[in-house]
């Protein structure tokens, strides 16, 4: 059976080869619409991105019929995506979108990041630079409002943060995982804590550290990068101990940690940013079937407690030794955990992702909507 036609777009090139960090998701999501669909990409550098945009155009014109565009923005301005980040092309990609909804193709697209709203965006940039790219980063948000059918967004509390075009509809579409078989059910004693991700200012587990310190039993792997751990190692100094290991390793790397647990960790302390953040190791530990600890006060705690795959608890060291050493005592309760998790995981695949954009897009009247 043939499959049906849809365009993927990034205003930049995908990194194939062990994506991290922000690369990781577009490869992913590509990828899983590659299963179910025959996908036309439009990625690349501005030259490599008008060839393609070329051809796609091409093939409309000569009949093919593709069911929606989706698109994942980047966490640059789409204008400043070049590798010298001037503004050369910059209705390249936004001309595209309007080209395709005049032959009736919905566009969506994923807005990935608000972090150019928050004082964390002052490190390692000048102001001439931050003003330039808020500049082009608010030209993004008025050219989405005259050229896309829907918006996707890690959270919809994500929108509350930023002046989102009012007349393009909404919706959340966290981060996924894999899918297939989750790891092997690991046993639920003695406790096994492992967290992979950040340890800078925005990743703090001071509190949780020296909950993990007060009971003993416990083993926790910390899986950072290097440099990162570099820098914050002096701050976590006290608590480290033969119940804490760290290590370094990305990718493929970190399966064995995630096997050889039985307990997830996402247990930050909670900040405004957390609030509508959507990590994507809470769907890594979904994907692999390990229940999480999460802090309250963030997105990941509320997704933890509505659905029941682990313990969200106050970001204090005396909340944190309190529950482990509860799990410690009673094992079962981390073994009923892990079944919730199976019961929901199926839900937060790529795979899932892909159908849900797709449900969302062709739901878009093309013929009622406006064109500006």
């Amino acid at each position: 059976m043939t499959k049906a036609s849809v365009i993927y777009h990034v205003p930049y090139a995908l990194q194939f080869s062990n994506p991290t960090g922000g690369g990781v998701r577009p490869v992913k999501m590509l990828r899983a619409f590659e299963e179910q669909y025959d996908v036309a990409v439009v990625a690349g550098d501005a030259a490599q991105r008008r060839e393609a945009i070329g051809q796609v155009m091409h093939d409309i014109r000569a009949g093919r019929r593709f069911e929606f565009c989706y698109s994942e923005s980047s966490t640059m301005p789409t204008a400043l995506t070049e590798s010298h980040h001037l503004p050369t092309h910059p209705l390249l990609d936004f001309s595209f979108f309007h080209q395709l909804r005049g032959h009736h193709v919905p566009v969506g697209l994923f807005y990935r990041d608000i972090h150019w709203r928050f004082p964390m965006y002052k490190a390692g940039t000048t102001l001439p630079k931050r003003l330039g790219a808020k500049l082009f980063y608010n030209v993004d948000l008025a050219a989405y409002g005259r050229t896309l059918d829907h918006l996707f967004l890690p959270s919809t509390e994500m929108a509350a943060y930023v002046p989102l075009p009012r007349q393009v509809p909404v919706s959340a579409l966290p981060p996924g995982h894999e899918g297939g078989a989750p790891d092997p059910e690991p046993t639920p004693a003695p406790v096994r804590l492992f967290y992979v991700g950040g340890t800078k200012q925005n990743y703090r587990m001071h509190e949780f550290m020296a909950g993990v310190h007060a009971v003993p039993p416990v083993q926790f792997t910390l899986c950072t990068r290097p440099d990162e751990w570099a820098n914050s190692r002096a701050d976590y100094a006290e608590w480290l101990d033969d119940s804490i290991t760290v290590v370094h390793e990305n990718g493929p790397g970190t399966a064995k940690y995630f096997a050889a647990a039985n307990i997830g960790v996402v247990a930050t302390e909670p900040q405004e940013y957390w609030n509508f953040a959507a990590p994507l190791k809470v769907y890594e530990y979904l994907g692999h079937g390990l229940p999480m600890i999460a802090s309250e006060g963030s997105l990941a705690g509320r997704f933890v407690a509505e659905n029941g795959v682990g313990w969200t608890v106050p970001y204090r060291r005396e909340a944190f030794a309190e529950l482990l050493r509860e799990l410690v005592a009673h094992p079962q309760l981390v073994s009923r955990a892990r079944d919730k998790v199976l019961a929901v995981r199926d839900d937060h695949s790529w795979a899932a992702r892909v159908r849900e954009v797709a449900r969302v897009l062709g739901e878009v009247d093309v013929r009622a909507r406006r064109h500006d």
